[in-house]
């Protein structure tokens, strides 16, 4: 267990949500149900209506009004909010599940600077947040499957870029995972579900992917970077090829 007073929570869980409906209650309940009695935890909510919160008012619910549009912003507000030990990112229409709390308690034993565990992705799969930081150059960490500790994410990472519209996590993960002095941990079990309706999903980044290659170079290499833009090239010439047919 964490050696921190027990008047700071283990974990500040960041959920920024667009109006109370069904999907946010439901989100609300499954956090309280999946960590009440198992660590010590504060709800933090990014609204764009603080009118239509004022009936959630509990001790473990903080809310605030966000400062402007954009998920990454709402999320960096998050950020300068908590006070856990370690931070966790939610969508409004998304499930946190028992595991959570197990994951954080083996997680926090071993000093993990990030903990990575598995989701529940939409109706049909599961998703693996792989330890391996190379995986970091072909696929994401889905961050419902992410505790991140505080104090570390905002010394190497600052806030997320708000450049990125929608993988700004993706930006910081790399940067996170190829910093030596970062140490990731696996929890192996499914610790949220993931709606896969969420805005990331739905919306393309294309700053992100200007900027991908030349971060998959900084980071990782010359190697790595050479096959993103083999991965491209050959994705490129496949699609010209279905189009001649």
């Amino acid at each position: 267990m964490s050696k921190l007073s027990a008047a700071v929570p283990q974990v500040s869980i960041i959920l920024p949500a667009l109006t109370v409906n069904s999907d946010y209650l439901r989100c609300l309940y499954s956090i309280r149900a999946a960590l009440s009695g198992k660590v010590s935890y504060e709800i933090i909510s990014i609204v764009r209506d603080i009118k239509a919160f004022t009936n959630l008012a509990s001790p473990d619910l903080r809310i605030f009004l966000e400062e402007g549009p954009g998920i990454y912003r709402a999320m960096n507000l998050g950020i300068d909010r908590a006070a856990g030990e370690y931070i966790y990112f939610i969508g409004q229409d998304d499930i946190l599940l028992p595991d959570a709390a197990a994951s954080v308690v083996r997680g926090s034993a071993r000093e993990a600077d990030v903990i990575l565990a598995n989701v529940f992705w939409g109706s049909g799969r599961i998703h693996r947040n792989y330890v391996l930081r190379q995986s970091l150059v072909w696929t994401n960490w889905c961050h419902q499957g992410v505790f991140y500790k505080r104090t570390v994410f905002v010394k190497i990472v600052g806030s997320f870029p708000l450049e990125y519209k929608a993988q700004a996590d993706h930006y910081s993960n790399i940067v996170l995972s190829t910093n030596r002095t970062v140490r990731v941990v696996k929890y192996n079990g499914c610790i949220a579900w993931y709606s896969a309706t969420g805005f990331s999903t739905q919306s393309p980044d294309l700053v992100f992917r200007a900027a991908f290659p030349g971060l998959v170079r900084e980071h990782f290499g010359l190697i790595s970077y050479c096959s993103v833009k083999l991965r491209r090239a050959l994705l490129k010439c496949i699609k010209l090829m279905l189009k001649a047919k």
